[in-house]
């Protein structure tokens, strides 16, 4: 009779963890084992043109990415971008709401090194990795001036010249296989438009008009990348 009992005892606990371990659910995260990432990305930038509507306008963004993991959920990575795009002609000496006398184009190229904080660390959600990032680098116009800037005098044309840009936002990355990530970006970057002489001048009723002023861009993004 004992030995009845201890089969029958033994034959319902195999059956009760073998309806548990039916009944599990996976979890839905993953840990990635790779630690380096490269790849090419388009998007959409639009920034401030300033008070007097000179600065870089909206246009394309093309670039290249490379990023590691450092430790848990902290990672770095090196953007470089190239952004073609246009910029208005403004006429110092004309009168306000007359004073853009054309176009001129802009090719802007920037690079900059961001510190990106992985949300659900060094793993995946359901194949998903969001994040938030922030950054700073130098953005530059390799643009000629038009001929239709050659009646400007020096301290009326507008020069980009090199600016130092922050950045800040956030994104998703999309593990579709172990080594191809899909990746979005939405951004915010930051930089400064320097103020020409001439549009300082109080002779020309210019009033409280600083040597420069910040500009903010927003941007979208959308890549692919390969993990190793």
């Amino acid at each position: 009779m004992r030995l009845k009992n201890l089969l029958v005892t033994a034959l319902l606990a195999g059956l009760t963890r073998g309806h548990a371990a039916g009944q599990s659910i996976p979890s839905p995260f993953r840990f990635f084992e790779t630690k380096q990432e490269a790849g090419a990305f388009v998007g959409w930038i639009a920034p401030g043109t300033g008070r007097f509507e000179y600065g870089p306008g909206a246009g394309p963004m093309v670039g290249v990415r490379y990023g590691i993991e450092l430790s848990g959920p902290i990672s770095l990575e090196g953007v470089a971008q190239w952004i073609p795009t246009t910029r208005d002609v403004i006429d110092p000496r004309r009168q306000e709401g007359s004073r853009r006398i054309g176009e001129a184009d802009a090719t802007l190229v920037g690079a900059d090194v961001r510190l990106k904080l992985s949300l659900t660390g060094p793993r995946t959600w359901h194949h998903l990795n969001p994040f938030a990032l922030a950054g700073a680098g130098a953005l530059w116009d390799l643009a000629k001036p038009a001929a239709i800037e050659d009646d400007l005098g020096e301290q009326d044309r507008f020069d980009f010249g090199t600016a130092v840009v922050g950045v800040l936002g956030g994104g998703v990355r999309w593990f579709a296989t172990d080594h191809w990530i899909v990746r979005g970006d939405a951004l915010l970057h930051v930089w400064k438009l320097d103020t020409p002489d001439g549009f300082r001048l109080s002779s020309r009723g210019f009033t409280d008009v600083g040597t420069s002023e910040w500009v903010n861009a927003s941007s979208i993004g959308f890549g692919v990348a390969y993990r190793w």
